[in-house]
């Protein structure tokens, strides 16, 4: 179903703050208060989220997630990968635990998390990214089963200047029939690694984060979790990660950018029903 409007919860989120100077006090302890819930010692669900950089972006982030609702002890991990911003500060003042990353990369951020992660599941999220209340539940009920290794989530664009959203909903709609395709055999580009998840000693036996052949770090961590379950695409509207239309947009025109991605995607169809794994690059 077309969702042409942005949702009433998600508009919520969206806070507008150039940096942490911007960010009224009123508003950080909101958060702090809230993010309280989450200093477990013990908890079952890791949620790891790297950031570079992402001082006008975060508060969004961070105000979506101190909304979740889950009946299960949650961590919540940002690891601050040597930003030069204010997101650092914005971490502090919304007292969020955080982990410095110096060596840069993403890759390298989300493997000191796994290290780092105490709890049994691990979800991958970003700081540019706004979760529903419900979203650690999708993942627990899925990744609770001995079958599946891995889970995913699917993504929904904000637009940048208005809540109305006919052509993202389309573009997201036409995409279905291709991540269908993929799954058997290039579930790996499904995966995206601002909203997937995984059990974190799996993640652990497989090496970890890196990078494969022409693999980003997100799709390769799947590759690697097959060997040890079903890689697992989870539907609910909870499940859904709303996300900036930026790096959609980077075409320029929408249209373009429509135009560049579908006839990419009708390229690799051939590859999408391929027994070989390894052929399609991300």
């Amino acid at each position: 179903m077309l969702c042409l409007k942005v949702p009433k919860w998600v508009k919520k989120h969206l806070v507008d703050f150039k940096n942490s100077s911007e960010m009224p006090d009123e508003f950080c302890n909101s958060i702090k208060e809230k993010f309280k819930k989450f200093h477990n010692e013990n908890p079952l669900v890791s949620i790891m989220i790297p950031a570079w950089n992402e001082e006008s972006n975060i508060a969004r982030t961070l105000s979506s997630l101190s909304d979740l609702e889950s009946k299960h002890p949650v961590e919540i991990i940002v690891m601050d990968n040597n930003s030069t911003d204010s997101t650092n500060e914005i971490l502090q003042r919304c007292g969020v635990k955080t982990l410095f990353v110096k060596k840069q990369g993403v890759e390298f951020a989300r493997q000191e998390g796994l290290e780092m992660a105490k709890g049994k599941i691990h979800l991958c999220a970003d700081a540019d990214s706004i979760y529903s209340p419900g979203w650690v539940n999708e993942y627990v009920e899925v990744l609770n089963n001995e079958k599946n290794s891995c889970a995913y989530g699917t993504l929904a664009f904000i637009p940048p200047d208005s809540d109305w959203r006919f052509f993202f909903a389309l573009f997201e709609t036409m995409k279905k029939p291709m991540m269908w395709m993929r799954r058997k055999n290039r579930v790996h580009l499904n995966v995206l690694g601002m909203n997937f998840g995984f059990k974190t000693e799996d993640a652990k036996k497989v090496g970890g984060f890196d990078y494969g052949p022409n693999r980003g770090e997100d799709g390769w961590m799947a590759i690697k979790l097959r060997d040890y379950g079903d890689v697992v695409m989870l539907k609910s509207k909870d499940s859904v990660n709303w996300t900036s239309a930026r790096r959609l947009l980077d075409d320029g025109s929408f249209s373009k950018a429509l135009w560049r991605r579908m006839v990419k995607e009708f390229k690799r169809i051939p590859g999408y029903i391929s027994k070989n794994k390894q052929e399609v690059k991300r």
